[in-house]
Formats: C-alpha cells, sequence, structure tokens
C-alpha cells in the first residue's frame, strides 16, 4: 500500500465542494484541501481558458478505484483531470491517512 496526494480539477465551485466533501464523508480520502486558478488547455481542437477547483486528496493506494468510481460518478467534464503522486511524510500524518480512510 502507498499513500497518495490525488489532485482533482473542476471547473464548477459548487461541483467541487460536493466532491471535496463526499471523498471524506465516504471515507474514501481523510482530508482535501482546495485551491483555484486559471487552466489553459487544449480540447476540441482549439486552446481554452477556464477557472478551475483543483482538489488535493490525501489518501491510500487502495481507495484509488473508489476515488476514480465517485469522480467519474458525479464530475461535469467528459474526460475528468485526476493525477496522484506518492507521498512520504512524518509516520502520524500517514496514520491519520490509514486510520481515517478504512
Amino acid at each position: 500500500m502507498s499513500y497518495l496526494a490525488v489532485r482533482i480539477g473542476v471547473p464548477d465551485e459548487t461541483a467541487a465542494h460536493q466532491l471535496s466533501r463526499a471523498l471524506v464523508e465516504e471515507r474514501i480520502a481523510a482530508g482535501t484541501r482546495m485551491s483555484a486558478g486559471t487552466s489553459h488547455y487544449w480540447w476540441d481542437g482549439e486552446v481554452n481558458e477556464r477557472r478551475y477547483w483543483t482538489i488535493t486528496a490525501f489518501t491510500t493506494s487502495e481507495q484509488l478505484e473508489l476515488l476514480y468510481d465517485l469522480v467519474d460518478e458525479g464530475h461535469p467534464d467528459e474526460l475528468p483531470g485526476v493525477t496522484y503522486t506518492e507521498i512520504d511524510a512524518r509516520d502520524e500524518f500517514l496514520a491519520w491517512i490509514d486510520d481515517q480512510t478504512r
């Protein structure tokens, strides 16, 4: 098992708040952080500019499929941007993630 920081881009503030809360309520993530900023990306043959909210969810590799399922259920984008990085941290922080996602 590994510990992850999963980043999810969401183009709608209300949807971002709902998804962030659902990840924690369903115990898929121990906690989340949200930030917002402008995103530039190619889609349908052109460059787009849009404000996106990024949810960073702290979880484990064991919860990743459940996270993907929850994102796919309610994400407004056709292709949700979900990336993750394995993390290492203080033992107490990793234990907290483990305890909250069981």
